[in-house]
């Protein structure tokens, strides 16, 4: 893969989570996920959602700047992978909302799999600090 096929991957994937991640601070930071979390009966709720919030804006900021490429493609990965089941999961939802978060979920495994490039390659020469 070309390094600057890498660096255009890494700039045009960040800004989506970032501003998921930005979206998410509310007040308390998260509330929203929070009781998202809590409804799906996930224990201490509070806590997944301040993980989720801060992987949601810091992996972004490493892939732009190009440092740990690896670990913050494939952390945003299997967050992308997880939140099918979590918030798309098609299949319990009622028949009129079905094909709205199928929609969801297949894109979420196509923004996992574009993810796939960038943890297999690393960040490419344009970084802050090759990987």
């Amino acid at each position: 893969m070309s390094d600057l096929g890498l660096l255009i991957g890494r700039l045009a994937v960040a800004p989506m989570f970032l501003l998921a991640g930005w979206n998410k601070l509310g007040w308390p930071p998260g509330a929203g996920i929070t009781g998202l979390l809590a409804a799906k009966g996930f224990p201490l709720p509070g806590l997944v959602a301040a993980a989720v919030v801060a992987l949601e804006i810091v992996a972004p900021i490493l892939l732009v700047i190009g440092v740990l490429t690896r670990w913050a493609a494939a952390g945003l990965a299997i967050f992308t992978l997880a939140t099918i089941f979590v918030a798309h999961a098609w299949w319990t939802y009622p028949e009129a909302q079905q094909a709205g978060q199928l929609g969801a979920a297949m894109k979420n495994l196509a923004i996992a799999g574009l993810l796939v490039p960038l943890v297999l390659a690393g960040s490419g020469r344009y970084a802050l600090k090759r990987d």
